[in-house]
């Protein structure tokens, strides 16, 4: 990728770690970034959307920040979408930390006139998937970087939830801890690491998403028949 950037592409860096990056996926088409960049490009007749995938093994809301600070935005991005939760947990990461690494990489996005996207992951435990055996042994042992039960921090992370209604200068905050409590089948390969179709999952809802902020300057036109003929502008 380049810094200068043509001005019909339309850049989403999306950011995380391991899990975004795709520890666990079977190639790099089917992480969460490989699979939004499949659903752009079946849906629309051009390739002007441009997914990056940003994710770090063991990154969390502090070194996402400082990334997106003084490297991303170099980029001319116009969404960036982090994805975050469970490196935060490990790391031990106060409530209030958290939340102000996310606003300023939100009042960034209002500086430099680019979309913000907040993704609060799903982990597994805490959510309402019912679990298969392994699953539930992944939840019941899964630790923090101290080696203690992340468990324990189960409602820090209900209050992380509830505070994501607060970051008002981010253009969109999206709860995810539920994503997968509609599936009976393995999901997870640890307590966050998840199956191809888990990526394909959360690129489903993510792209659904993004779809909505695709609104600005320059026209794109559709080519799925349940969408045919619709257009969008682009930011």
């Amino acid at each position: 990728i380049t810094i200068e950037k043509q001005t019909e592409i339309f850049r989403i860096f999306m950011l995380g770690g391991s899990t975004m990056f795709g520890i666990g996926a079977t190639s790099d088409s089917t992480t969460i970034p490989g699979y939004t960049q499949s659903l752009f490009d079946n849906t629309l007749n051009n390739n002007s959307v441009q997914v990056i995938n940003a994710g770090i093994q063991d990154a969390n809301t502090k070194t996402e920040s400082k990334m997106i600070e003084q490297r991303i935005i170099n980029f001319q991005p116009n969404i960036i979408v982090m994805y975050d939760g469970w490196n935060d947990l490990r790391e031990n990461f106060e409530l209030d930390l958290i939340i102000n690494n996310w606003k300023s990489v939100c009042d960034i996005g209002v500086k430099e006139n680019f979309d913000v996207v907040i993704i609060l992951q799903p982990i597994a435990g805490f959510g309402n998937k019912v679990l298969t055996e392994q699953e539930t042994h992944y939840a019941n042992t899964g630790t923090d970087y101290n080696n203690n039960l992340l468990l324990n921090d189960l409602l820090l992370y209900d209050k992380l939830a509830e505070e994501l209604n607060m970051l008002n200068s981010c253009t969109l905050t999206v709860d995810m801890r539920n994503a997968f409590d509609n599936y009976i089948e393995p999901i997870y390969w640890d307590q966050g690491h998840v199956s191809d179709k888990g990526n394909l999952i959360i690129a489903e809802l993510i792209f659904e998403k993004l779809l909505t902020l695709i609104d600005d300057e320059t026209e794109i036109m559709f080519s799925t028949s349940d969408i045919d003929k619709q257009t969008i502008k682009q930011k």
